[in-house]
C-alpha cells in the first residue's frame, strides 16, 4: 500500500508555512513501515504536471491531502482557498482512481461540507497520525471503502494523543526546506497542542482540544537540531501560546540554552504571562520577538471577546519587552461583538502609547461554527442556522461598518509601523517577496520599528 502526501497550500501572505502537519503524517507512516510520498504544491509553477508526474511515477494506492486554511480570514479582500483544492482533486481524479483521504486543520473545522464539496472519499477531522496509519492499514487488510464508517469521516476530537511523546519526530526529508527558509523566512515548530482559553472566535480548542498536551523540552530541542541539518536556524513556535504554561516555555528556553543551539526563533504569546525573567530567559535562547495576541486595548472589549488578560497586562508586558530590547508585536481585531468607534479609538491610543515594534490589525472576525462568535452572530441575525461557512463569513460590529474602514485608510498612513493584511497596508506580495530577497529571516514586523533598534542598542552595550 503506498500513499501519496499532498500539500494544497500555496499562500504566500505574509509568508509561504511549512506543512508541519504532513511532516508529522509523513513520519507516522514511516515508523509503520508504510511507503509514503511527499508532493508539495508550494513552489511548483505547474500543479497539474506535478501532480501528473507524481502519480505516474509512484502509483499511489492511496492520497492524503493536508488543507491548512480555507481561506485568509481577512476582511475586506478576503481570498478564498477552495476553488484550488477543488481542482487539485479534479487532476488527482483525472489521473489516478485511488483512495482520496482528506485531513487538516480546515478539514477539522467543517468536514462535513469539505467532504460534499471535494468529493473525497474520506476525511479525518483531528490528529491524523494514529488514525490515517489505521486507515491505511483497514484498506490494506482489504476493507472496501463501503465498509469504513458510515460518513467517511473519522473525528478523532474526542480521541486526541494524550502523549506527544510518543509520537516521531517530524519527518522533513523529502519537503523544500531551503526554499521555506529563503520564501518564508523560517521554519516552524510546536511545543504543545490544545488550547485552554476562552477566546470567543479561536477555532484551536475545535482542531485540538481544550486540554493542554505538552511536548517535553529534550524532544522539542531534538527537533530543531534535526532542523538544523537541513539549514533551517530561523524558526516560528506555532503553538496558540508559547509562554503558557510558563515553566514549560521555560524549560524549553533553558534546553535551548544548555545545548547552544544557534536557532533564531519567535513566537505568540499571551501577554498574561509575562515576567521580565521569562523575557530574558527567551532573548538569551535566541528569541528575537514575541507576537501578542491581543485583540483590543479596551477593557469591554477584552471581556466581549473573551481575554483572560487586562489592559494594564498589555502595557506591563510592553513594558517589559521595550526595556530588554525584545521586539513585540500586537495582533488586534476590531469589530467584535460591542465595538464602536470610541472603543476603536481607545484601543488604537493605547497601543500606540505602548510603543510595540508594530502592529497587525485585522477589520472584523471571521465566523466559524462551533465558536461562541458564531452563537452570537447567529442570535444577532448576522447569520441563520443554515449558514454556508464555506464562503467567508465576517462579523462586523454594525457601530462602526460604515466608519471603519475610511478611518483605518487615514490612520495608517498616520502610523507606518502598523499592518492591515485585509486591506493590504504595509504588507503584499510584492512588498513580501522584495524582502526575503534581501535574505531577511523571522517575521517581517519584526523589521517595522523601535524593538529591533533597541535589541542592537543592548548587543552594543554588552559588547
Amino acid at each position: 500500500m503506498k500513499v501519496l502526501l499532498v500539500s494544497p497550500n500555496v499562500e504566500s501572505l505574509p509568508d509561504p508555512v511549512f506543512p508541519i502537519g504532513l511532516a508529522h503524517i509523513t513520519a507516522a507512516l514511516k515508523r509503520n513501515k508504510i511507503k509514503c510520498r511527499i508532493l508539495d504544491l508550494c513552489f511548483v509553477e505547474d500543479y497539474e504536471t506535478s501532480i501528473a508526474d507524481a502519480i505516474k511515477s509512484f502509483q499511489p494506492d492511496i492520497i492524503g491531502l493536508s488543507l491548512r486554511n480555507i481561506d485568509n480570514v481577512s476582511y475586506p479582500n478576503y481570498v478564498t482557498y477552495l476553488p484550488f483544492y477543488h481542482k487539485v482533486v479534479q487532476e488527482i481524479r483525472k489521473q489516478s482512481e485511488a483512495i482520496i483521504v482528506a485531513g487538516g486543520s480546515a478539514f477539522a473545522l467543517l468536514p462535513e461540507l469539505l467532504m460534499e464539496y471535494l468529493g473525497a472519499d474520506f476525511g479525518i477531522a483531528g490528529e491524523g497520525e494514529s488514525s490515517f496509519v489505521m486507515l491505511v492499514n483497514d484498506l490494506k487488510g482489504g476493507k472496501k471503502i463501503q465498509d469504513i464508517p458510515e460518513l467517511k469521516i473519522i473525528n478523532n476530537h474526542s480521541g486526541i494523543i494524550e502523549d506527544l511523546d510518543t509520537l516521531p519526530l517530524p519527518d522533513r526529508s523529502e519537503f523544500d526546506n531551503e526554499a521555506y527558509l529563503k520564501f518564508g523566512g523560517m521554519g516552524n515548530i510546536q511545543t504543545k497542542r490544545g488550547c485552554p482559553f476562552k477566546c470567543i472566535y479561536c477555532t484551536y480548542p475545535i482542531i485540538e482540544g481544550k486540554k493542554v498536551r505538552l511536548r517535553s523540552p529534550k524532544l522539542v530541542c531534538d527537533e530543531i537540531e534535526d532542523m538544523l541539518k537541513y539549514g533551517t536556524d530561523n524558526i516560528f513556535f506555532v503553538d496558540n501560546t508559547f509562554n503558557y504554561p510558563v515553566r514549560h516555555a521555560e524549560e524549553i528556553c533553558r534546553e535551548i540554552i544548555s545545548r547552544e543551539l544557534p536557532v533564531k526563533w519567535s513566537c505568540y504569546a499571551n501577554p498574561g504571562f509575562i515576567t521580565p525573567n521569562l523575557i530574558e530567559l527567551m532573548i538569551d535562547a535566541g528569541c528575537t520577538g514575541v507576537e501578542f495576541g491581543s485583540d483590543a486595548a479596551h477593557q469591554t472589549m477584552l471581556v466581549n471577546l473573551g481575554k483572560n488578560f487586562t489592559v494594564d497586562d498589555l502595557r506591563n508586558a510592553s513594558d517589559i519587552c521595550r526595556q530588554s530590547g525584545m521586539s513585540f508585536c500586537h495582533s488586534l481585531l476590531l469589530g467584535g461583538p460591542g465595538e464602536t468607534m470610541e472603543s476603536v479609538h481607545q484601543t488604537l491610543d493605547a497601543i500606540i502609547d505602548m510603543s510595540p515594534t508594530a502592529a497587525i490589525c485585522m477589520i472584523g472576525i471571521r465566523v466559524f461554527p462551533g465558536t461562541r462568535l458564531s452563537v452570537v452572530a447567529m442570535e444577532e441575525g448576522c447569520i441563520d442556522p443554515h449558514e454556508d461557512f464555506l464562503k467567508p463569513v465576517f462579523y462586523l460590529s454594525p457601530s462602526i461598518e460604515n466608519e471603519i474602514l475610511p478611518f483605518i485608510e487615514k490612520f495608517s498612513k498616520e502610523n507606518r509601523n502598523w499592518i492591515f493584511p485585509g486591506m493590504n497596508i504595509n504588507m503584499n506580495a510584492s512588498l513580501q517577496r522584495k524582502l526575503r530577497r534581501f535574505g531577511i529571516k523571522g517575521p517581517l514586523w519584526e523589521y517595522m520599528k523601535t524593538g529591533k533598534r533597541l535589541r542592537n542598542v543592548r548587543e552594543n552595550q554588552d559588547k
